[in-house]
């Protein structure tokens, strides 16, 4: 469904700042897949998102998806199939819209785009349908300005406007990183059960790795723009988060100390 090959992107070529953020990597993600990401910061899983998106171009490789060459595609073009949740509840949202007007923009993703969307009856009941299924109270506040919505909620929003046309790929960018606890739990919560039974294809970014074990059905972990871990079936549901550290040490060559108990916490 998803083919990397030999994707390379530098920051600052050719100065003393240069960064190489992807270093010529690899991957596959199967139709389905929900594919957790982890790794210490730097280690290039933003960067991976954001060149899948399109808001980076690379500097070498490929991008496949669905059989088709997306390199070259700019964002605009593949945001008609790739959808993105960001971990700032306030990016995925028009704070000064409605509930109903932001919803009616998702829907019409990938179309050419108008002023203003005519919203009819059925656009409102499939909305308020949808909206109950966030279990938030929102289906009955659909001219509500987005802006007085808490960060949960709005984040809520957010997974269901990126979900609500059926993408070729979700990408999230540790999206419940910027929530409390028991709201984080809420939208992770949700985010399985649209992704399951939307059949989606997603690539989630996380640094906690709990989260990273008992989410999805692969964990892939990067260091210095590579993958050096890939765990799926039985390595992955008999994995550890004490013995996930022990080999991304033994894998990168890195002790982790401070970096440790920033790839472990639980925010």
């Amino acid at each position: 469904m998803l083919t990397i090959n030999n994707l390379s992107k530098i920051f600052n070529q050719g100065t003393i700042n240069e960064k190489k953020a992807l270093d010529h990597l690899q991957l596959h993600l199967e139709p389905e897949d929900f594919v957790t990401v982890i790794g210490s910061n730097g280690a290039g899983k933003s960067t991976l998102m954001n060149v899948i998106a399109g808001t980076f171009p690379p500097d070498q490789g490929q991008i496949i998806i669905d059989d088709k060459d997306v390199t070259k595609l700019p964002s605009y073009k593949r945001a008609g199939f790739i959808s993105r949740v960001f971990q700032d509840p306030m990016s995925g949202t028009a704070a000064s819209m409605t509930i109903e007007e932001n919803l009616i923009m998702a829907l019409k993703r990938g179309e050419p785009r108008r002023l203003r969307w005519a919203l009819n009856g059925k656009d409102r009941n499939f909305f308020q349908e949808e909206l109950k299924k966030l279990n938030l109270g929102l289906e009955g506040r659909l001219t509500t300005k987005v802006r007085l919505l808490s960060g949960g909620q709005r984040q809520a929003l957010t997974l269901l406007m990126a979900t609500l046309k059926k993408p070729q790929l979700l990408l999230l960018d540790e999206h419940t990183a910027a929530l409390d606890p028991k709201t984080a739990e809420k939208v992770l919560e949700l985010t399985c059960t649209v992704t399951k039974q939307s059949h989606l294809t997603t690539l989630m970014i996380t640094h906690n790795l709990e989260q990273a074990l008992s989410v999805g059905n692969r964990t892939i972990m990067m260091h210095d723009g590579r993958i050096i871990l890939d765990l799926k079936g039985a390595e992955r549901a008999n994995m550890t988060m004490n013995r996930l550290l022990e080999m991304f040490e033994k894998a990168s060559g890195v002790h982790m100390n401070n970096d440790r108990m920033m790839l472990a916490g639980t925010f």
